[in-house]
């Protein structure tokens, strides 16, 4: 208990004098725009040590988004050439368990599907202590909740569970967006080898500093999109439908580099973004402009889903490039999600290390 008095009486100073340097120092000299800035934008991007500037940035992720682009139109037209993209999209959603029962039963058989495919295919180590639950999202948790998410094991649980939500629908039609690629792809996101592999073995680090350090977005959703992505590549439900779900998620999130950029350095307006996302995606109009306020809440943060990616895969590049023939997944997978959730610029330390030491 005095351990814990001590640590309270600390935390409440820290947040008073937070409160204090906010009203005194912040708020007289604040403007009021949600725009970062150009210059504010790129001491961000410098804090977060994503290793790039805002242009650098941009540049891939317009790139993304036309070989997106490209891949989706490839995979409408081996799905039927007279459709357009967005009647393939609902051929696709329409592919759908008939019933919630149902729903959460094709959830819970695609994560032990992608469990199993991970062990069979030995592309990383699971941690001794694995467990996710897939439940249905409680009544007072559904307006945060539309459809489904993952929360993570608590820090200190002597039997860690993660926990998978999904959300029932408000009515029939809204079951179109639990379609059976759908739940494959987030299965593979959500739990393996995506946010929950990551999550329990990051659960393991002895460090508390790393335990409880987990803001670093473009390691954590820049891991799930790896995941997405290596998974294809190794042949997990690799069908054209499957196909059309993941490349439509890869284009929305290179929209997202691509907006975060531009609406921090005030080179476009919000009714512009919300047009973007209409006109690119398919977004209905209500769902683009809620995205869009998020986006200017959080600058950077939008951004870090799929420039995670491209982090982890050039790492990724490097560490076979210095290994040669004694490269292998199964290596790389487990020395970066052992070492915890850090900046992706920080765990290429830990390689440097890992690395020097195999070469002694």
């Amino acid at each position: 208990m005095v351990r814990l008095h001590r640590s309270v009486t600390g935390a409440k100073a820290a947040l008073d004098d937070q409160s204090r340097w906010l009203r005194d120092e912040i708020l007289p000299h604040a403007e009021a725009d949600w725009r970062a800035g150009p210059g504010g934008f790129e001491q961000l991007l410098a804090l977060r040590a994503l290793g790039a500037t805002g242009d650098e940035i941009l540049e891939i992720g317009e790139t993304m988004l036309a070989e997106a682009t490209a891949a989706r139109d490839a995979i409408c037209a081996e799905i039927d050439p007279a459709m357009t993209p967005a009647e393939v999209g609902e051929e696709v959603k329409g592919n759908h368990p008939a019933t919630f029962p149902e729903a959460l039963a094709a959830y819970r058989e695609a994560i032990a599907r992608a469990r199993a495919f991970v062990v069979e295919h030995d592309l990383v180590t699971f941690p001794t202590r694995d467990r996710i639950l897939v439940l249905e999202t409680p009544p007072y948790e559904r307006q945060l909740v539309p459809f489904a998410a993952y929360y993570d094991p608590a820090a200190f649980d002597p039997d860690p569970a993660g926990t998978y939500l999904v959300t029932p629908p408000e009515t029939p039609e809204m079951m179109r967006e639990h379609s059976y690629p759908a739940i494959s792809n987030t299965s593979v996101h959500e739990a393996y080898p995506g946010h929950h592999l990551q999550l329990a073995v990051a659960m393991a680090n002895p460090s508390r500093v790393r335990l409880l350090a987990q803001s670093a977005t473009e390691y954590i959703e820049g891991w799930a999109f790896y995941g997405e992505k290596m998974m294809k590549e190794a042949g997990f439900d690799d069908t054209p439908p499957n196909r059309y779900i993941y490349q439509t998620d890869i284009m929305w999130r290179a929209c997202r580099i691509v907006l975060d950029v531009r609406l921090h350095r005030g080179e476009i307006g919000l009714d512009e973004a919300v047009e973007f996302l209409v006109q690119r995606i398919g977004f209905e109009r209500p769902a683009a402009v809620s995205e869009v306020h998020w986006y200017t809440q959080s600058p950077t943060y939008p951004l870090s889903y799929l420039y995670g990616r491209h982090m982890i895969e050039a790492l990724r590049a490097d560490v076979a490039r210095r290994m040669g023939p004694a490269f292998s997944l199964k290596f790389f997978h487990d020395v970066f999600i052992s070492g915890g959730t850090m900046p992706v610029s920080f765990t290429r330390r830990l390689f440097e290390t890992r690395l020097d030491g195999l070469a002694r």
